[in-house]
């Protein structure tokens, strides 16, 4: 039984087009009937450039964009069939992470203020002694010391800002855990650390993980499964060693071919 599975999914936006001299509202697609699965502690690598759609999809699993027509289901519940309010009692066990370049992190909010504002919602009835357990367990996972407890986000380099980002995430005890973008801006170093970080976290913790990037290297690293967006279509979805082993589609092997 998968824990996500996505149906014939389609996601538009609205922009303006200029007709003489007027402006006219058209819809743009921006996923065209995609379809994929990712069973409980399983793992999906989805990649595509800037343009192909997937942070609107990234949005629409977090019910943050519409979706025109298919069908997002997670732990058999329909989630485009449900409200907001039902969606937010499910919300702690989907966690999203972005990379750095997204300003996830308050900036006036010191690290161990982000997390309490994570625990202040989703365990109020909790005592604080709990609440610091929690902390501590997940900077520990996290490989975070207890010095950057104090420090605020600027004050951070890039892959601790992505370790602490990680770390809230943990303290819902998500059952999926989305990275978006994380290794975005990293060097090769960093990137290593962080991914190594993911796939350690992914087995001590038996997360599913959805890893949505423009680096097939990434995608082939975490996932055990692939799949290639591009323009809004899915052009190859499967096996993580057949796709990047025998591409079918030429756009895929160029993203072979530049991850080599």
């Amino acid at each position: 039984m998968s824990l996500l599975s996505v149906e014939d999914l389609v996601l538009k936006q609205q922009r303006l087009r200029r007709r003489w001299f007027r402006y006219d509202k058209e819809d743009e697609i921006l996923i065209d009937h995609v379809s994929f699965a990712i069973d409980n502690h399983g793992s999906l690598g989805l990649v595509g450039e800037e343009k192909s759609g997937k942070f609107a999809l990234t949005l629409a699993l977090l019910k943050l964009h519409e979706v025109a027509s298919g069908k997002i289901n997670f732990a058999e519940v329909d989630v485009t069939a449900i409200g907001d309010r039902h969606f937010r009692r499910m919300r702690k066990w989907i966690q999203p992470v972005f990379g750095d370049r997204y300003g996830q992190l308050t900036p006036d909010f010191t690290v161990n203020e982000s997390f309490l504002e994570v625990l202040k919602v989703w365990f109020a009835s909790t005592g604080k002694d709990d609440w610091y357990q929690k902390i501590e367990t997940v900077m520990i996972a996290c490989g975070l010391p207890e010095a950057v407890r104090v420090l605020y986000p600027v004050e951070l380099d890039a892959v601790e800002r992505i370790q602490v980002a990680i770390a809230r995430a943990l303290l819902t005890r998500p059952r999926l855990l989305i990275c978006h973008g994380v290794t975005q801006g990293l060097d090769v170093v960093q990137q290593a650390e962080i991914l190594n970080l993911i796939r350690r976290l992914r087995e001590d913790h038996g997360l599913a993980l959805l890893i949505v990037t423009d680096d097939l290297a990434v995608a082939h690293h975490l996932g055990d499964h692939i799949g290639v967006l591009h323009r809004g279509k899915m052009l190859e979805y499967g096996n993580a060693e057949v796709i990047v082993n025998r591409p079918e589609h030429e756009y895929t092997r160029r993203l072979v071919s530049c991850s080599v």
